[in-house]
């Protein structure tokens, strides 16, 4: 992905202006896109100090029909990828001017169960889609309180969103919806991602499996597959999956 300096080529496809934070925002969504289709994103040079600036795709040297399958997915993939970039970069930066605090979960610093389903409605609004959603309960946490006391309880709680964040890539939208459950929405998921993020947990989750206090965790998974599939309500399918 390059950003500085970059010459344009004649064998590249323009999606128009963008700003350059919410290409940096996008990075790592750009870098699996170059690795998996064997394309390179960048930034046209600054023709002013203005922060907008073409974004390109270089094919390269492929042949033409490895190009034309590029150029499909890229025609229906890119545009909506960086009108969800944008809507969450513009979002973050509204929340930062205004220093809003609502939208935090006090004891995790996790969105809340009302900001997740906010930012769902998002989601549906901007017609981001395929989206896999992720319920996950801590399957002892009620014990622990009960026998170690609220304290620890709350230790739990607190070391099992350290884990599902640390797990997470930067666009990953994670909440806390109750006292023991969480949730957490991958936007314009890739093949195979949800279950690397599950591994990951998992192998987080066996560090502490000698441990006095060791998240054992349920979880339930749904996903949207088009823009008529409403996130907000795959939250609570997922949720209800979830061991009582």
């Amino acid at each position: 992905m390059k950003f500085e300096n970059t010459k344009t080529v004649d064998d590249a496809v323009y999606y128009g202006n963008v700003e350059e934070p919410v290409v940096r925002f996008l990075e790592s969504h750009l870098k699996c896109l170059e690795e998996d289709y064997h394309v390179e994103f960048f930034l046209e040079e600054k023709e002013d100090k203005g922060s907008m600036r073409r974004l390109g795709i270089d094919f390269g040297d492929m042949d033409q029909d490895a190009k034309q399958e590029a150029y499909v997915v890229m025609q229906s993939l890119v545009p909506a990828l960086l009108t969800y970039g944008r809507q969450q970069y513009i979002e973050m930066q509204l929340l930062a001017k205004k220093k809003l605090t609502m939208r935090d979960d006090p004891l995790t610093g996790l969105f809340t169960a009302d900001y997740l389903m906010d930012r769902a409605y998002v989601l549906n609004r901007a017609e981001i889609f395929p989206t896999t959603i992720i319920a996950v309960k801590l399957k002892f946490w009620k014990d622990t309180v009960k026998n170690l006391g609220k304290e620890s309880g709350d230790i739990l709680v607190q070391l099992t969103a350290s884990i599902l964040g640390k797990t997470a890539e930067k666009d990953y939208l994670i909440g806390r919806m109750t006292d023991d459950v969480f949730a957490i929405l991958i936007p314009l998921v890739k093949r195979g991602e949800t279950e690397s993020y599950l591994k990951r947990v998992d192998e987080e989750c066996r560090l502490y499996k000698d441990s006095a206090i060791s998240p054992a965790l349920a979880m339930g998974i749904t996903a949207t597959s088009n823009k008529n599939e409403n996130v907000q309500e795959k939250i609570k399918e997922a949720m209800a999956q979830l061991p009582q």
